[in-house]
Formats: structure tokens, sequence, C-alpha cells
């Protein structure tokens, strides 16, 4: 069996390369670092220029028609080389779903400007008190002629100070009616009555809190039927989830390989480091493995399967386990951040222990996701 992605997609890898090496500068790679904004909006037009941005896309949206495998090496390279690229990943998922699921007007006006480069659009589904319950949602929206009032709250909508637009996930019915009382909406960050506050995490990401006082919406921007939401959630989720963290793990592996070179070690340290890299290079590989399954079923059609969620779920939590293993192998020195002169790895150890940990909340919790591959991978009954 061949596990390779074939020649369209390692010639893409190279493009990409090459892109980066001319576009991406290491000026641009510190003011991430320090911003943890997850979009630059110069190097994003720079990508839709390219035709990254819609690569993806069926042609007959703009896109480049590029399968599932090419798109796997365009991410993969992007994500290794540290490109702020949260809002090119949002805007794919989101793009997605309105070419599957939004209006005719969506389609032929809004899904152009987001392959120009022009548009932004955050994911609003987490809300204060209900983390990965996405279905729990309490934001409201009631309908007032021609137009809907939406009021609450959203938490962690990342790239959301920097987007046009925010996927908002809101309840429609009664609550009693939990999956089938919601729907969706793409609300303007202009809107009067909305309101952003960042929040920044211990990853040194920045993301946002979001408020919505009676913030008014045309019709004409609610994505799928009134009350049939979830569907459009699941679908957006289904793309997120079989993304992993394997490209994240490749290269803290390489990493770690490169300073164990460069290091002496010897004695029982010697041999736990060498134990440690052994384990790591398992954890990437399968993690890799999972999503090429994924990508492949993506690129056969086949829908409705644990795959995604086996993906996330497993790479996020062997992301996290080897942060920690190398913290405890380094101990206090594995603390110091990028600058010290001391820092093993060049403060990298410290920067991956920070960033891990949020790995095993994006996309659904990964007691969710064990759950919807209980029920969906092996058939077993509701557990929530």
């Amino acid at each position: 069996m061949d596990f390779q992605l074939g020649d369209k997609a390692e010639q893409v890898r190279r493009d990409i390369r090459e892109f980066l090496r001319r576009e991406f500068t290491e000026s641009e790679r510190q003011q991430e670092r320090v911003s943890g904004d997850g979009h630059n909006w110069s190097l994003y037009k720079k990508l839709a220029a390219a035709g990254w941005v819609s690569a993806g896309w069926p042609k007959e949206f703009g896109g480049g028609g590029r399968d599932p495998y090419e798109m796997l090496a365009l991410y993969w390279e992007l994500s290794k080389a540290g490109f702020p690229w949260f809002g090119l990943l949002n805007n794919g998922f989101i793009g997605h779903t309105l070419m599957a699921m939004g209006s005719e007007q969506q389609k032929t006006e809004l899904v152009p400007r987001i392959a120009a480069g022009d548009v932004l659009i955050a994911l609003g589904y987490t809300e204060p008190g209900s983390g990965s319950d996405v279905a729990a949602a309490k934001t409201v929206a009631r309908p007032e002629g021609d137009d809907w009032i939406i009021d609450g709250q959203k938490m962690f909508t990342t790239t959301g100070h920097l987007a046009q637009y925010i996927f908002t996930l809101v309840r429609t019915g009664p609550p009693e009616h939990k999956h089938r009382s919601l729907t969706m909406f793409l609300v303007p960050t202009d809107a009067e009555g909305v309101e952003i506050h960042p929040i920044h995490t211990m990853g040194g990401e920045r993301t946002n809190g979001v408020f919505f006082d009676g913030v008014r919406v045309p019709d004409a921007l609610r994505v799928g039927e009134v009350d049939k939401g979830w569907s459009v959630v699941r679908f957006a989720l289904g793309l997120e989830q079989a993304m992993g963290y394997a490209d994240r793990q490749e290269l803290f592996l390489e990493e770690a390989e490169a300073w164990t070179a460069g290091t002496e070690q010897s004695g029982e340290k010697g041999v736990l480091v060498r134990q440690q890299l052994a384990q790591m290079a398992i954890n990437t590989e399968v993690s890799k493995l999972l999503r090429y399954r994924s990508t492949w079923e993506q690129a056969q059609g086949i829908t409705g399967t644990a795959s995604g969620p086996m993906t996330k779920a497993f790479s996020a939590v062997k992301y996290l386990q080897d942060a920690r293993a190398w913290m405890d192998l380094q101990g206090p020195l594995a603390a110091l951040e990028r600058g010290a002169q001391q820092a093993p790895l060049q403060g990298a150890f410290a920067e991956t222990y920070r960033a891990a940990p949020v790995t095993t909340i994006y996309g659904g919790t990964v007691e969710i996701l064990r759950s919807v591959i209980a029920e969906v991978g092996l058939g077993l009954p509701k557990s929530r």
C-alpha cells in the first residue's frame, strides 16, 4: 500500500515552500508570535493572488479544483512554517459550507469575495458555560420583519477582531428542542450592538469574547434553513476535526531531534531522551496516517464516519503528552522562553508546552470527540 500523497501534492509542497521563502519573512513570523492574531491581511492577499485561498474549491466557484491530497500538503507546509493561517482555515471551512448549504446570493456574492482575499469570517460557536456542547447555545435570534434581532455572547472567536463576519450559531426556537431549534447566521462585525473584546491565551494566541446586544441582521445572511442550523454546524465541524495536529507534531519532532543531535546525551537521561524521541516518532506517524485516512475519505466522498474525530482526538492527546514529557525530561530549564540564554531548543519546549493544551479543545473537546467515536464509529448508545 502506498502512503504517499502523489505527484500533484508533492508539487504543491514545492510550490508553497517557494512562496513562503519568497513572501514570508522572519520579521512577519516574529510578528505573529507577538500578536497571536492568526491572520495577516497582507500575507493573506498574497495567498489569494496566487490562488491558494480557493485552491481546493470547485472551479465553478472560481476555485482551483485541487484535490484533498494537494490541500493537505498546502496546509501542512503553512502550519510547519509558523504562517498565520487561522483565517485561511476558517475561510476554507466556511467557504465549503456556503458552497454546499448557502443561498444562491451567498454563493454568487460572498464566496468570490472570500476567494479574492477581501473577506474574513470567524467561527462563533462556543458560549460561556457550554464549551464544546455547541448545541446548548443560549444566544437567541427573534424575527422582526425581514430581519432578525440577536442577543447573547460567544467565546473564543479567534480572528473575530479582524473579520467582517462571524459565523454565528443561535437559538431560534424552544431550548428544550436542543438540536432542532438552532439557526446559523453571518453576523457583520460592524453591525450596531456588536462588541469584541480580546482574550490572550497561555499559548500566545489572541482570541475574543463577542457580545451581541440587539444586533439586527437581515435574513439574507442566514445560512441554511431556520431551525436547521445543527446540520450546518456539523458540516463545518466535520471539516475542522479531520485536520488534526500531525503537522505540528512533525515539526516538534524535527526540532527535538536537532536539539538532541547537537547536545551531549549520556547516562540515564540519554536513555530517557532516546526513548522519548522514539515514542514521539510513533505518535507522529500514527497521527499522520489518521489524517491521511480522513483525507482519503474526503477524496472518496465518504461522510458520516468517526475518522475525523479520531484524527483530532488522538493527535491532540499525543501532542500534549509529548510536550509534557519533554518538560519533565528537561526540568526547570525547559520553562525558559525564547531569548533566554540557557533555554533548550531556543525556548521551543516552553512554547509548545503552552500551546499544546488548547489543541484538546479546538473543534470539540477530546471528551466530546470520544463520545462521537463511540456512537458513530462503534455504534454504542449516546453517552451524553
